[in-house]
């Protein structure tokens, strides 16, 4: 096994930067397949942020009941009893959420179901419109296709739209949420799904992702492998993940590497 690589921010062509030397963890592990995250590894989450700022205006209480149940679900992931339940859709998953929203709001359950399919799963996704990928995204999803590599998108909530809208439709095999498993991540019933609709084995997987807790964490639980995508170096050093950057560009010559060894 040998050292990980990290790689910080990406730096300005005027610096002239001289590429450091990758080397590989796994390096007898192939890798058949990237899974990627979306938000906030495949676009900045920030610019999304901005563009819903005036129509979350007057609905921070509801803002903050809706990430308190998103926080309910994943605790929820070790009690037997919600496992119990066979939840394995997403409209399932979307009515139990809207239970847990009414036990912290009050209310009508069916009614803050359709609120929050309204501003969650549509005025959400309205937005994506005007947001561009990251610089490199669409470059790098080329040529790994290019290179055989089967691609995929996995989000904690519905994508289809989002990739359509961000252009990459064309460039994934396979895009899918969590909530169709009733499991968000770390959950591995999602990386398993993710997968299988890839027709790759588990561990041929390298699975890309902005967040340690559930994108690495979750995708080394379910056997793949992880990328870390992050600016901050404290939580690359800290990173579980095989390989930290913040530079498309460094990725795609990481995932080279990988496959020609």
């Amino acid at each position: 096994m040998t050292r990980r690589r990290r790689s910080g921010p990406p730096r300005s062509p005027a610096s002239h930067r001289q590429e450091p030397a990758i080397t590989y963890i796994n390096a007898t592990m192939p890798i058949r397949a990237i899974g990627f995250d979306i938000d906030g590894t495949l676009y900045p989450a920030a610019a999304l942020y901005r563009r819903l700022f005036w129509k979350s205006l007057g609905q921070l209480r509801f803002l903050i009941a809706f990430n308190g149940v998103r926080h309910d679900l994943r605790r929820l992931l070790d009690d037997p009893e919600y496992r119990s339940r066979g939840i394995d859709s997403i409209e399932g998953l979307h009515r139990f959420q809207a239970k847990l929203m009414a036990e912290r709001l009050g209310g009508d359950p069916d009614r803050l179901y359709e609120r929050i399919e309204a501003f969650f799963y549509t005025t959400s996704v309205e937005p994506f419109t005007t947001i561009p990928p990251f610089q490199g995204v669409t470059s790098l999803l080329d040529e790994l296709r290019g290179l055989g590599l089967g691609l995929g998108a996995l989000s904690d909530f519905p994508c289809d739209r989002k990739v359509e809208l961000l252009g990459l439709a064309d460039k994934l095999d396979v895009a899918l949420t969590s909530e169709e498993t009733g499991l968000v991540k770390p959950d591995r019933a999602s990386f398993d799904l993710l997968a299988s609709r890839l027709g790759v084995p588990n561990g041929d997987i390298l699975y890309v992702g902005n967040s340690e807790r559930y994108d690495v964490r979750g995708a080394l639980g379910a056997g793949m492998r992880a990328a870390l995508i992050t600016k901050d170096r404290k939580a690359a050093a800290s990173s579980a993940a095989e390989f930290t950057f913040f530079d498309f560009a460094d990725l795609g010559r990481y995932i080279r590497g990988a496959i020609a060894r």
